[in-house]
């Protein structure tokens, strides 16, 4: 929820943007609008709160890999709750592209609440808010976790076939799309956790189905052991831990 009631008062935070559906290329790649690239920061390195978003072109078919990433929050006792989303790798043929010569090789979505300027997210806050489907390349993604949040990511590859990384991205990508302007976050029902685990079982067998209110199902630093539980990640320890950046 959010730290205090007077969000409705101020503009939208300048990191975030919706995700829009811009159509599918010929040779079936998704063009999609409102994806970060990057983030704006000052000349001591540290991050502003100002995204350089545009437009990107993913084919699905190109995925290498996917990755469940959670940031703890290392500000808060135990890092808890922290924030849990999908990284998608892509094979060195298959970057994802804009019209302006950037490419990377992965992207993000990340599913948050959207917040007003100078918000932060806060377990304990109150008030409803929205919930935004972020799209970012994976680059900017380690950006907004290290630099900007200053928390570090940690990174498990999921233990997917090709199909069903295909058919991960494919249902994200589509998610990402739709108009989520009017669905409140919960921090159990309808969080960057449960929207996760629902596209994951989507493409899963029943077997392999992360059962709803299982405690290590609820909150992002725990995640990792029902994910080894049901057979979808090696181990609970990550494969990659990428360090938070010193303030400055």
């Amino acid at each position: 929820m959010i730290v205090n009631n007077t969000y409705s008062n101020k503009p939208w935070s300048a990191i975030q943007k919706e995700s829009s559906d811009l159509g599918k290329t010929q040779d079936g790649r998704y063009h999609v609008g409102g994806f970060r690239w990057d983030i704006v920061n000052n000349q001591d390195g540290s991050a502003q709160e100002l995204g350089v978003f545009g437009d990107a072109y993913i084919k699905p078919e190109g995925v290498k890999d996917v990755y469940l990433g959670i940031k703890p929050f290392t500000d808060k006792p135990g890092g808890y709750p922290g924030h849990a989303q999908l990284h998608f790798e892509m094979q060195p043929d298959s970057p994802v592209t804009d019209g302006q010569g950037r490419e990377n090789h992965g992207l993000v979505l990340s599913v948050e609440v959207h917040f007003k300027q100078g918000e932060l997210y806060d377990p304990v806050g109150e008030g409803d808010q929205p919930v935004l489907y972020q799209l970012g390349s994976w680059d900017d993604a380690i950006e907004k976790a290290t630099v900007f949040h200053h928390y570090p990511l940690h990174l498990y590859k999921l233990e997917l076939s090709q199909q069903q990384k295909e058919s991960l991205l494919r249902e994200r990508l589509d998610a990402a799309c739709l108009d989520h302007s009017q669905d409140i976050y919960h921090p159990t029902e309808n969080s960057c956790l449960s929207t996760l685990i629902e596209a994951v079982n989507k493409v899963t067998p029943d077997k392999q189905h992360i059962k709803h209110g299982e405690p290590n199902s609820t909150v992002p630093i725990w995640c990792p052991k029902a994910f080894k539980k049901y057979h979808l990640v090696g181990s609970t320890t990550p494969d990659q831990v990428i360090e938070a950046q010193p303030k400055p």
